[in-house]
């Protein structure tokens, strides 16, 4: 059924509901209610205590923005036993049009006392002279500004959902399988739907949302559990070559960290086991976990099998080729360098040696899993950044071997619940120590009004050679951003930033004119991921070698970028990052055993609360764990599975800082679904094998 075929929607509600996100009956019945107003119980205003939630029904007397440090909107409603002050911190403006002066609301929230009885942004319903009390459950829903100036509030909403539920035989593509919910004594999922729209008891709505939110994890935990039994029925025996890696640590210009140490014993033990090992190796920036994994290639290429290094870009590939080579040199191994631009002839003659066993161990990009790519015994696979590859591409480089061992690493510490879930079928590995003599990296947080101040300390700091990164959130001026709620002015891009700080350098550079390293002038080039790769990777060699003072980057150097020398950083609108890929970048600096420090430089205008509060949480901790719990918070867990291509699997209903405790409850589910056989036919196992099967991953050389 299309949206026009719903009675009471014209082509302009058509439109601003399409304008909304709203394309299909699917997506407006996804469309979760935010919250509900329980209308059984309406308090007089004179009954209001401090501390307790309260429903309102009242008139608007007086309003107004009240000016200062911080400007606030303010309307004082009565009902006639007392008065209610409504505050209003955000979007002032927008309240003050809303609610007018005898405008008749339907208020619900949280009671505060300040110089008498208050609600700090409550929830507002207009409520018509003529609008009869219900006394019932209301389902509170997001509305956009599209359908506010199409005249869909709430009262609207409420009505098309009732609409919508008349029509017989209603049902969406995609439901969880009937007879799946009938053993697991949940209610059908349109039944769940129908309790959500159209609520009748709050014992029902939770129970509802409980089931929406077992059945959106339960997929995830089914493929999990399936992946750990596979893994448990596969593998097989080697006899690891230890002496290989004792000689090589021998060589190394540094002892392990007590981290390194358990870390490498771990998957030492796996790789000689006889069951497939699988493992997820976890540390933050600069924990030393390369070393770890080319010591345990060492043991693999050692017993005569192949391994594969597999990493996001070109350039760590090359760096990880270049500071690896050496070693397989001297442990009488031969390594190769594969990625997208190795040239035909010598792509040709990888390949044959790969093929024959001629080769021991590639280091590549996502050249790797093209078809073409074949192994004579390919025995273990690592894979370096982890989250910038999807499960397909994983599967595909596996597929290359008779179910190789595989470990995959991350600078981004994954929190606990999605270690349980998302890596449920990987062995968690943490290196939390990092090498001796790394100091730490300062953080500080800069305002606006001090731009000018940070740009004379860096060029400064940069002429003595102490190299900068300047990181902008946009590639160039206008490529899309004008949804940011800083505002447009403020969100400068790499050319921008560029021309900004070649203009105050001019000054600099007029006033040294000898000054600098090796005399020269200081220097500002930018970089980014438009940008031809060579000309890039030329720019960031340029920098590293200390011939560029300021290098303005994207965070197309968030990973593969190791310039020792590079001690500071400025990263220009914070907010518009994850605080795990503020993380990310940080560990750009500090590489070196010299002080460094990372600036967070403010937007120009006012940044909201929960933003400043989150950054300053950042600054305060270098603990990539901790963080990354911050960041779920903040942001939530995004595509979980790292398949950008398929968008699968994006949560509506679970929420993974509230609903922990489901996670344990719902493998358990699914390993009893999958141990249960006899309580499906195959018509059934068909269908819910398909409900929680893996999609397709589609790239240049086809579907894998």
């Amino acid at each position: 059924m299309e949206l026009s075929q719903l009675p009471g929607l014209g082509p302009k509600r058509v439109q601003a509901l399409r304008k909304a996100g709203f394309n299909s009956i699917a997506d407006l019945l996804y469309n979760v209610p935010r919250n509900y107003l329980d209308q059984t119980k309406v308090t007089a205003i004179k009954d209001c205590k401090a501390g307790e939630r309260a429903v309102l029904i009242g008139t608007v007397v007086r309003s107004g923005i009240i000016r200062g440090r911080r400007n606030r909107f303010v309307a004082t409603l009565t009902d006639g036993t007392g008065e209610m002050s409504l505050l209003f911190f955000q979007g002032t403006s927008y309240w003050a049009k809303r609610i007018q002066n005898g405008s008749k609301w339907l208020v619900s929230g949280a009671v505060g006392e300040y110089r008498g009885l208050q609600m700090s942004h409550p929830d507002m319903q207009p409520f018509d002279d003529d609008q009869e009390f219900s006394g019932a459950i209301l389902p509170v829903y997001s509305i956009s500004e599209a359908c506010r100036e199409a005249r869909m509030e709430q009262k609207f909403f409420r009505g098309l959902y009732k609409t919508i539920f008349k029509f017989p035989g209603l049902t969406l593509p995609g439901l969880c399988p009937r007879e799946l919910t009938d053993y697991l004594h949940f209610a059908p999922v349109m039944e769940n739907l129908r309790t959500l729209h159209l609520p009748k008891e709050f014992s029902a709505i939770y129970k509802a949302k409980r089931e929406m939110k077992i059945l959106e994890l339960l997929p995830f935990c089914l493929r999990m559990v399936k992946r750990r039994e596979n893994q448990r029925l596969r593998g097989h025996e080697r006899q690891i070559d230890l002496g290989t890696v004792m000689k090589i640590r021998a060589t190394l210009p540094f002892q392990l960290t007590g981290g390194q140490e358990a870390a490498l014993n771990t998957i030492i033990d796996g790789l000689n086991g006889k069951k497939q090992f699988h493992a997820l190796l976890q540390g933050d920036v600069g924990c030393g976990k390369t070393v770890v994994a080319m010591l345990a290639m060492m043991a693999v290429c050692g017993s005569g099998e192949q391994c594969a290094l597999m990493v996001p870009t070109d350039i760590l590939a090359r760096q990880h080729y270049k500071s690896l080579k050496p070693f397989f040199e001297a442990a009488g191994l031969r390594v190769q360098l594969l990625v997208g631009a190795t040239g035909a002839a010598e792509r040709k003659q990888i390949l044959g040696e790969l093929q024959m066993g001629l080769c021991n161990a590639v280091i590549g990009t996502h050249a790797l899993y093209s078809k073409d790519v074949t192994f004579s015994k390919l025995g273990f696979v690592i894979i370096d950044e982890q989250h910038r590859f999807g499960v397909g591409q994983r599967e595909a480089l596996l597929s290359k071997g008779d179910y190789p061992d595989m470990l995959v690493m991350s600078a981004t510490p994954i929190p606990r619940s999605l270690a349980m879930t998302l890596y449920g079928d990987l062995k968690v590995i943490s290196i939390k120590e990092k090498p001796a003599g790394r100091k730490p990296i300062k953080t500080r947080l800069v305002t606006a009004s001090k731009r000018d101040d940070m740009k004379r300390f860096i060029c400064g700091e940069a002429l003595k050679g102490n190299l900068c990164y300047w990181i902008a959130s946009r590639v160039e001026s206008g490529d899309g951003s004008a949804s940011s709620p800083t505002g447009e002015r403020s969100i400068r891009s790499v050319d921008e930033i560029v021309a900004e700080l070649r203009n105050f350098a001019a000054g600099i550079n007029g006033a040294t004119a000898n000054a600098g390293i090796n005399g020269a002038p200081l220097v500002v080039e930018g970089v980014h991921g438009q940008m031809d790769e060579f000309e890039r990777d030329a720019i960031i060699a340029r920098f590293a070698a200390g011939q560029i003072h300021i290098l303005v980057a994207t965070t197309v150097i968030e990973v593969g970028v190791n310039v020792p020398a590079a001690n500071l950083m400025v990263i220009d609108q914070p907010d518009r990052f994850g605080l795990s890929q503020l993380h990310q970048l940080r560990g750009r600096v500090g590489r070196g055993n010299q002080e460094a420090w990372c600036f967070l430089m403010q937007p120009e205008g006012e940044t909201a609360d929960t933003s400043m509060e989150r950054l300053s949480n950042f600054a305060a901790t270098e603990d990539g764990f901790e963080i990354a719990e911050l960041d779920l918070q903040t942001r939530g867990a995004g595509n979980l599975e790292g398949n950008e291509q398929s968008g699968a699997w994006v949560f509506r209903w679970f929420d993974w800082i509230e609903d922990q405790e489901l996670i344990s409850q719902t493998l358990e589910t699914a390993a009893n679904i999958l141990k249960d056989e006899s309580a499906f036919d195959d018509n059934a196992k068909g269908k819910i094998q398909a409900w929680y099967a893996e999609k397709p991953v589609v790239n240049e050389d086809g579907v894998h």
